[in-house]
């Protein structure tokens, strides 16, 4: 579609001129209910140029442009790129074969005009449509990227389905990253079922934590969590300014003995180092969700993560053998072969 989309703007181009010179046809009565809608089902699926439709609807062509952008940005039109491409490009070819990957999809660099996040988001959404299946139970975690991914998934059907929040509570003094709102997001696209984890991430101490995990209903919860045979998430940097710090889910103080021990990522509230090597302190006695052996049970584990800023972060998630799947950008993949 978008190859035949080009081709006929070459045309109405071309023309452009000649069109805008005729008269225009009385515009048919039908057409003013929404034009938006007929402008781009013309376009899109009966393969007219826009020269057609403007004189079909009774309109200038420049008008003719404005419905078609305006449909693209209310969502009336979804141009897609068959993901499973983006699997077969050298630069994902390379990292499969270096971490074992049974995906990877590499979307090119776009010169910083958009954050990182919001596109990966997007063509993570693609993969994610492309995967599912009824019946799948999905672990979400947290962050920019899984929360533009939910925005982008593409509505459907599956009743059978479970969306499992993996990791417990964060306060709310930041705005849309949290895990429950992640896994109510996905769930509605999905019509599926959504199971919380009715628990803070972080308790203000061991001894608490211990005792909610003894919790039949945490206990029943967390039994949901490990029958996940996909997983969802987002990985963080141990930089100030991370999502893991502004969430309130460690203090930057805490995370100096993580940091200090080699730490380079955060996985669901969980730090590594740059091999992978999950690194245990005082944060995980009192944290409630799921731990990094736990993640490496789940089948499929996708990570929709990239930017400059996070190689060293996803590369030590590929060592750790905790990504069967990943979703990032041109320079986050060169970066990374660029270490081995």
């Amino acid at each position: 579609m978008a190859l035949r989309s080009r081709m006929k703007d070459k045309a109405d181009r071309s023309g452009a001129a000649e069109a805008d010179n005729r008269a225009p046809l009385p515009r048919p009565g039908e057409y003013l209910t929404d034009p938006l809608l007929w402008a781009s089902w013309l376009y899109h699926h009966d393969e007219m140029t826009q020269s057609q439709i403007a004189d079909l609807m009774g309109v200038s062509r420049a008008t003719v442009v404005n419905y078609l952008q305006q449909a693209r940005d209310l969502h009336y039109v979804k141009v897609v790129v068959r993901p499973e491409l983006l699997n077969s490009i050298d630069l994902a070819q390379q990292l499969k074969q270096a971490f074992g990957l049974t995906e990877c999809m590499v979307i090119p660099f776009d010169g910083g005009v958009r954050p990182p996040s919001e596109r990966i988001g997007r063509a993570g959404a693609q993969y994610l449509d492309q995967i599912l299946v009824n019946g799948d139970v999905l672990g979400v975690a947290w962050g920019r990227t899984v929360l533009s991914l939910a925005e982008n998934l593409p509505e459907r059907a599956m009743p059978d389905s479970c969306v499992v929040q993996v990791i417990g509570s964060q306060r709310s003094a930041y705005d849309g990253f949290t895990a429950e709102e992640c896994v109510a997001f996905i769930a509605r696209r999905l019509h599926a079922r959504s199971i919380n984890l009715h628990a803070p991430a972080a308790l203000s101490n061991a001894a608490l934590r211990d005792a909610l995990m003894r919790e039949p209903t945490i206990q029943e919860q967390f039994a949901r969590i490990r029958s996940c045979n996909k997983l969802l998430f987002g990985v963080c940097t141990v930089k100030a300014n991370s999502l893991v710090f502004a969430s309130g889910l460690i203090s930057v103080d805490e995370s100096k003995y993580y940091i200090a021990n080699g730490a380079v990522g955060v996985i669901a509230g969980r730090f590594y180092d740059i091999e992978g090597n999950w690194l245990r302190g005082t944060m995980d006695d009192r944290m409630i969700g799921i731990t990094l052996d736990d993640v490496r049970s789940v089948p499929t584990r996708i990570a929709a993560a990239g930017g400059p800023d996070k190689t060293d972060a996803i590369l030590g998630a590929l060592r750790g053998g905790y990504i069967t799947a990943l979703i990032t950008d041109e320079p986050t993949a060169r970066n990374i072969l660029g270490r081995l």
